[in-house]
Order: structure tokens, then C-alpha cells, then sequence
């Protein structure tokens, strides 16, 4: 068959295929534009940060949310009843950004048998809440909240590194409004001075105070802030420390947490450096 010839008739297969007239009636090729770079899942910060448009809408509804890193897996039982574990940090893969980080509740994992470790990338889908009380008993007070994503299924993607610690002034954490931005974050203080002798209450939790006692202020949980804030004993312990009241402790990192005040938990003791 002369090349000519060839070439006309794989011309015209090429053109019958592009139009669909095969002369059955086959659906033309639709063309939808190109897709978007990103995913539709959110990231923390856009479920957690209080300022985003619609943010209440979010209270109490189902959310996913890819690329959260884990910071700290807490396996330090305080309480020594084995409920002062199971604590699951994670946040924003990449991002230093404030509201970044947020805690796990009662999560499940995919594969089930994954037991997660600091660095591991995970893709979640769960309930967003945000807590202002515990139980019956336990009210926080007002205007402060526990935001935490609720059962939610976690699915592993790769392993990488913790990211770098984030600088924050300590003083953020004695004003809720403040330092909620940093909630779940992995963060350093510098230079502070312990501002009074640990306390350890009957159930185990121990707590250091890094910033001075405030005039007026009561200790109720559902009392108001400012609030002192302290390092605490959620991830390690602390007693070979002995902190004394009038100590200097050059910087502390740890993950910021939420309980009735705020508060940093070292997860090493090289947290802490003297």
C-alpha cells in the first residue's frame, strides 16, 4: 500500500476517534480544564484557627485534614492508673503558622495495627470539637476551649522529620486568646525563671510555675485568665530537675497543652536545658 495512502487513512482514524462519530453513536471526550494543584482536604489551621470565616460552622462537624505530622506520642504515665497516657500530638506538615497544631482524641488507625511514632504523616477524618467543659465536673473558663479532632480514622502516609521547635514568648501563655495560637505546637522558651517550687497534686500531675503569680487571680479552673503558666509533668518527669523557686532555665521546649490553664510539656528530658 503506497505511504500516501496510510497516512490518509490513519489521519482520518485519528479524527473519527477524537469527534466519537464511529458511527455507533460513541460520547464525545469532554475536556474539564486543568484540575486543581491542591486537594480538597484542610489542613489544622483551617479548622482551628477561631478568626477563619464560618469557624463555628466547623464546631462539631466531621472534617478531613491531610499532612499532619506527629510531634509527641505520650507514653509517661503520671497518674500511674494508666489514663495519663495515649495523648497524640499533630501538626501542620511544613508550617510554623499559628493555630497549627491540635491533639487526637480516641483516634483509630489505617493500617489498625500502626502503633505511630514522632514524624509519621497522617491523613485524618473526624469530628472537630472544641471543649469547654470535662465530664460534670471539670468547667474551663470562659471563653477558653480543649479543640481537638474526636475519634478520628488516621490513615498513615510516610515517615520524615519532627519539625524545628518555634520561639514564643512565655508570657502568651498566661492570656488564653494568646496562646491558644500556639496550642498543640511544638515551641521553645527562653531564659525564665521558675516563680515557685513544683506542686503535685493526689492525682499525679505535677506543674512548674514559669511566670509570676498574678494579683487577684484565682486557681478555680473555670476562674478567669490570665493564668499562670507552667511546665508539667503530661510527657517525662520531673523530679531529677528539683526546681527551686528563683531558678534560671535557659529554654524549654515542649508541646503546648490545655487544661484549665495553659501549659508546656518537655517530651525529653534534653527539653530542658539549665
Amino acid at each position: 500500500m503506497p505511504v500516501r495512502l496510510v497516512t490518509s487513512l490513519l489521519l482520518i482514524g485519528l479524527v473519527s476517534c477524537s469527534t466519537g462519530s464511529d458511527g455507533g453513536g460513541g460520547d464525545p471526550h469532554s475536556n474539564n480544564g486543568v484540575p486543581p494543584v491542591g486537594g480538597k482536604d484542610k489542613r489544622i489551621r483551617d479548622v482551628a484557627d477561631p478568626g477563619v470565616e464560618g469557624h463555628a460552622d466547623l464546631v462539631k462537624t466531621t472534617q478531613a485534614v491531610s499532612g499532619a505530622v506527629v510531634i509527641a506520642v505520650d507514653s509517661f504515665d503520671e497518674t500511674q492508673n494508666g489514663k495519663g497516657t495515649g495523648t497524640i500530638y499533630v501538626q501542620d506538615l511544613g508550617s510554623k503558622e499559628p493555630y497549627s497544631g491540635i491533639t487526637l482524641f480516641a483516634p483509630t488507625f489505617n493500617p489498625g495495627n500502626l502503633a505511630v511514632s514522632p514524624g509519621d504523616v497522617l491523613d485524618l477524618r473526624g469530628q472537630y470539637t472544641e471543649a469547654s467543659t470535662i465530664g460534670t465536673t471539670v468547667t474551663f473558663a470562659p471563653g477558653s476551649v480543649l479543640p481537638q479532632i474526636s475519634q478520628p480514622v488516621a490513615k498513615f502516609r510516610y515517615e520524615t522529620q519532627v519539625p524545628e521547635p518555634l520561639d514564643i514568648d512565655i508570657n502568651d501563655l498566661t492570656d488564653f486568646t494568646k496562646g491558644r495560637r500556639w496550642l498543640g505546637m511544638l515551641v521553645r522558651v527562653k531564659d525564665v525563671t521558675i516563680e515557685d517550687k513544683p506542686f503535685t497534686g493526689a492525682t499525679g500531675h505535677t506543674s512548674v510555675a514559669l511566670t509570676p503569680a498574678i494579683p487577684g487571680s484565682q486557681n478555680a479552673c473555670d476562674a478567669p485568665f490570665p493564668k499562670v503558666a507552667t511546665i508539667v509533668n503530661d510527657q517525662i518527669s520531673l523530679d531529677e530537675f528539683a526546681f527551686k523557686k528563683g531558678d534560671k532555665v535557659k529554654s524549654i521546649v515542649g508541646v503546648v497543652g490545655f487544661f484549665c490553664s495553659l501549659k508546656i510539656a518537655p517530651r525529653f528530658k534534653t527539653d530542658i536545658t539549665r
